[in-house]
């Protein structure tokens, strides 16, 4: 049973030459050892750089194939259980397309688009015979220091859960793959940026805001998750008793399988330095927490000093087996006994098609932002087409929209993404951009992953910064690509620019859609999933932020962009808001819907998509400081040009609810009674204390929720 617990780096089972150590298999078949996890590659330092570190499909199966036979040939063996970090594409199956980072799928505010995104990602690793995908990460941004910010649905529960909800039916469709959502709990909370960092959290703010992400992942069947690096209120997530056995296990009632994150029940003695050896640790992990597999990684120790735990405590031994058939009935889920490697010929047969292709490609322009501007080379007169491969820079994209070779698109590249450049360099693009009427630049991040990716300033490199400005003093319009995993702070760029595109990390055909963007073969409806600060002080205060949050000469918080914003080469119109009622019964199930409509018009020359967003307000609420407002619902519409439709929403108790924050007595909503506010649109501002001597905005309503 201790083995099936154990999670091991594939590793420890290869020799130097990336081949299989079959002795080393046959001890761990013999043990019984769980499940193993990682690429064949990951270790290796190989000095060629056309090298790939990524095994086939074919590569793949061979490998799981032997390990799996090996195992079987082991009386009362089980199959092994293999998962891979498949986030955005199966990254680590040679020729699978890649998709943009899941902050860009965030932007899309589409979660069919996001569903594919899940769906084709488990097929392609379903291909390489893994059935388990360490994905989706379901924290909610909170400081966009952190380093995993690209990693998230962004910063409002309501839209992450919508998108969890989508990735993890995507990535489960098949079933024969498994979700694991990530990582539980507040991980991204972090203080100070730093990846890891230990965190401080409310009640409240667990169940309000971060259990919602993980709470529609459940409600999707999702059958597995990993706990975080990280300590609540000081006490470590791996053998902190009120999260995952009172929150996750308990109110959440989730019965999958728990794994811990890479080597985080050692983490006790060596980091968190709550155990004084790693025995010690074992033991509180195994007594506080209702962990089921340990990401040990890299070697069997955890088996024999989980032994001598319930051999020093036996009532451990019951828990033991609770995990034991929570990670067996987890295998029997997926048909590894029925057969040890899912997928099938076809499944390996679409790895990099032209389906996968033009799914990452769909996605591309409904995730990259147009932040300011509105330009485009389209209404320009120039023409061009585009079909493409793998692989797009965004120079080729601009060569394909163009009809033309990479060579005929005028390019330099002198700056480096830590800001440094020579003059000689510099002096060649600002000629270049001398005679130019529009120069692009691209700038932002080196590429990073977690805890290397750490932060001490936002600020971009002054390098960038004096780069552009250069450039920009040429006298050619500027138009800014903002290639980065983070909202990196522009330092006066953005009024300097002609026009900013948001592209985060598009993935593999991103030049490609920025391309058609910039050209304006493709109308862009990305927006923003997280707010992007303006100034150093004001990085950490979300769109959602409590009311009571000021920041200078007590007032509003500037922002270089709010949630939610991003414009279109379309314009859109909106009408008056209209509500179904004004008065609300709190204790009536019958009067406990309200439907909110509003039309919007395409007044524009180009058909565009617009994604309709409603806020709630609650002005007064006793049980904690109101936020300044909140997502509840959005849907994203396609209108042509002078095309209106009608949008409704229904908004019900789960919306101007609110769960009580006692963690362990499960989620109950309380509902206040007073006024609340309906918004429409990101920008809108409804005066709900009357104080500002504004005229009510058409596009705010006003309800009140009574008592019978």
């Amino acid at each position: 049973m201790l083995g099936q617990m154990t999670q091991l780096d594939v590793s420890t089972i290869l020799h130097p030459n990336r081949t299989l150590n079959r002795a080393v298999v046959r001890e761990h078949a013999r043990l019984n050892i769980g499940s193993y996890l990682n690429t064949p590659g990951a270790d290796l330092n190989d000095s060629n750089p056309n090298t790939t570190r990524n095994f086939s499909p074919r590569e793949w199966r061979d490998l799981i194939t032997e390990i799996q036979d090996i195992f079987a040939s082991q009386p009362g063996s089980h199959p092994v259980l293999y998962g891979l970090d498949s986030v955005h594409g199966a990254n680590y199956v040679r020729g699978a397309v890649l998709f943009g980072q899941q902050l860009n799928a965030a932007a899309t505010f589409n979660p069919v688009l996001v569903y594919e995104m899940g769906r084709i990602t488990a097929r392609d690793t379903a291909a390489a015979g893994v059935p388990w995908l360490f994905a989706p990460i379901l924290e909610i941004s909170q400081n966009p220091l952190w380093a995993r910010t690209f990693e998230t649905f962004g910063e409002d529960p309501h839209l992450v859960a919508v998108m969890a909800d989508a990735i993890v039916r995507g990535i489960q469709s098949n079933g024969a793959t498994a979700a694991c959502m990530k990582h539980i709990i507040g991980y991204s909370k972090t203080p100070t940026g730093h990846d890891r960092a230990g965190v401080t959290l409310s009640d409240f703010e667990l169940l309000n805001h971060f259990a919602p992400p993980f709470l529609a992942a459940i409600a999707a069947g999702a059958m597995t998750a990993m706990e975080s690096y990280i300590s609540i209120n000081g006490v470590p997530v791996v053998a902190n008793t009120k999260i995952l056995q009172d929150l996750v296990r308990h109110d959440m009632s989730f019965r999958g399988l728990i794994v811990t994150d890479w080597g985080e029940i050692n983490n006790l003695h060596k980091w968190h330095r709550v155990a004084k050896t790693e025995q010690d640790a074992v033991r509180m992990a195994l007594t506080n927490a209702p962990l089921d597999m340990s990401m040990v990684p890299d070697n069997t120790l955890f088996i024999n000093m989980a032994r001598q735990a319930v051999q020093e405590n036996p009532a451990l031994l019951n828990r033991v087996k609770e995990s034991t058939r929570r990670i067996l009935t987890t295998k029997a889920k997926l048909g590894l006994y029925e057969s040890p490697l899912p997928g099938s010929a076809d499944d390996i047969a679409q790895v990099g098609q032209e389906e996968s292709r033009q799914a990452a490609l769909n996605l591309a322009p409904d995730d990259v932002g147009l932040l300011c501007g509105g330009w485009s080379l389209r209404w320009q007169g120039v023409s061009g087409n585009g079909l493409f491969p793998n692989g797009i820079s965004l120079r080729q994209g601009m060569a394909h929209v163009l009809n033309t070779s990479s060579d005929s698109v005028h390019y330099a590249n002198g700056l480096h993404p830590n800001g440094s450049y020579s003059l000689a360099d510099l002096n060649i693009v600002k000629h270049k951009a001398g005679y130019s009427s529009y120069t692009i630049v691209a700038i932002g991040e080196a590429a990073y992953a977690e805890k290397p990716g750490d932060l001490d300033d936002l600020n971009l490199p002054r390098g960038q910064v004096d780069y552009v400005r250069e450039i920009a003093a040429t006298g050619t319009k500027v138009i800014l690509v903002l290639a980065q995993g983070r909202p990196r702070l522009l330092q006066g760029l953005a009024e300097l620019a002609h026009a900013i595109v948001y592209a985060m990390l598009p993935g593999e055909l991103g030049g490609q859609a920025l391309a058609e963007i910039l050209y304006g073969h493709v109308n862009p409806s990305g927006r923003l999933p997280i707010t992007y600060p303006k100034s150093p002080a004001n990085i950490a205060i979300p769109y959602n932020h409590l009311v009571s949050t000021q920041c200078r000469d007590e007032g509003s918080c500037k922002m270089e962009w709010n949630f939610g914003h991003g414009l279109s080469y379309s314009v859109f119109e909106y009408g008056s808001v209209s509500l179904s009622k004004t008065i609300i019964t709190s204790g009536s199930s019958e009067d406990s819907l309200l439907e909110v409509s509003v039309t919007v018009t395409n007044t524009g020359a180009v058909a565009g998509k617009e994604t309709v967003m409603l806020f709630l307000i609650q002005p007064f609420r006793m049980i904690s400081v109101p936020e300044v407002k909140q997502l509840k619902k959005f849907t994203k519409v396609l209108l042509q040009p002078g095309e209106t439709k009608v949008v409704s929403f229904t908004l019900t108790r789960a919306d101007w609810g609110v769960f009580d924050p006692q963690i362990g007595s499960g989620f109950n909503r309380i509902t206040e009674e007073g006024d609340y506010v309906v918004a429409v649109k990101p920008d809108t501002k409804c005066n709900v204390y009357k104080d500002s001597g504004e005229k009510p905005s058409t596009l705010c309503a006003r309800f009140t929720i009574r008592d019978n």
